[in-house]
C-alpha cells in the first residue's frame, strides 16, 4: 500500500474518488482539452496524485462518460462538470487554487502557442530569432532578428512571449504613423 503513495505530497490525495474530483475540476478550470501527459504534469507538480491513481482515475473517467477522449485530448462531459461543480468543496482549499491557477496558465500557454510563434535558427556567429503571430486565418507580423548571444536570444524569446500584442501594435504604429492603439 506505501508504494501507491509514493510521490504524492503531505497534503496530496489518496481517496480514489478525491483524485477523480481533483481531475474533473481542474479540467473545468481549463479552457483547453489537455492531453493525458498534460493532465499528470499539473497534478503531478503539486504532487496531488502519483501515475497509478491519476492513470486509474482517468481511465474510469473516460469509461463512465464523465471525460470524452477526443483526439486524444481530454474534454469534461455534462457529468463531468456537475461532478467538478458540486464536489470541489471537498477538496482543499491549497489543492483547488493550485490546480485552478495551473490550469488556467496552461491554458493561456496553449492559446498562445496557437496564435504565436517564436523559431530559432543557428548561424554563423549567433542565431535568427523569428516571431510571429497569426489568427485562425492568417499570418499577421513575422519579425525575423539576428541575435550574437544566447542571453540576448532569451531575453528576445522572453520579452516576446510577454509582450507580443504591444510589440505588434508599435510596429504597426510605426510603419503605419497611425496610433492604433
Amino acid at each position: 500500500m506505501e508504494e501507491l503513495k509514493a510521490g504524492i505530497g503531505p497534503s496530496g490525495l489518496t481517496d480514489f474518488s478525491e483524485v477523480k474530483v481533483a481531475i474533473c475540476y481542474m479540467l473545468s478550470c481549463c479552457d483547453e482539452p489537455l492531453r493525458k501527459e498534460e493532465i499528470f504534469d499539473i497534478l503531478d507538480r503539486h504532487r496531488v496524485v502519483n501515475y497509478f491513481y491519476f492513470a486509474q482515475a482517468l481511465d474510469e473517467l473516460t469509461k463512465d462518460g464523465q471525460l470524452q477522449n477526443v483526439a486524444g485530448r481530454y474534454v469534461l462531459g455534462a457529468d463531468g462538470c456537475e461532478s467538478a461543480n458540486t464536489l470541489k468543496e471537498t477538496l482543499a482549499r491549497n489543492i483547488r487554487e493550485g490546480l485552478a491557477d495551473s490550469a488556467k496558465s496552461y491554458s493561456k500557454r496553449i492559446n498562445f502557442n496557437r496564435c504565436h510563434n517564436v523559431k530559432v535558427q543557428e548561424e554563423a556567429g549567433g542565431h535568427i530569432i523569428t516571431c510571429a503571430i497569426a489568427d485562425e486565418c492568417m499570418q499577421l507580423m513575422s519579425v525575423s532578428l539576428f541575435v550574437p548571444e544566447t542571453a540576448l536570444l532569451d531575453a528576445v524569446r522572453k520579452r516576446f512571449e510577454e509582450n507580443s500584442e504591444e510589440i505588434y501594435k508599435v510596429i504597426v504604429n510605426l510603419l503605419t504613423g497611425e496610433d492604433f492603439g
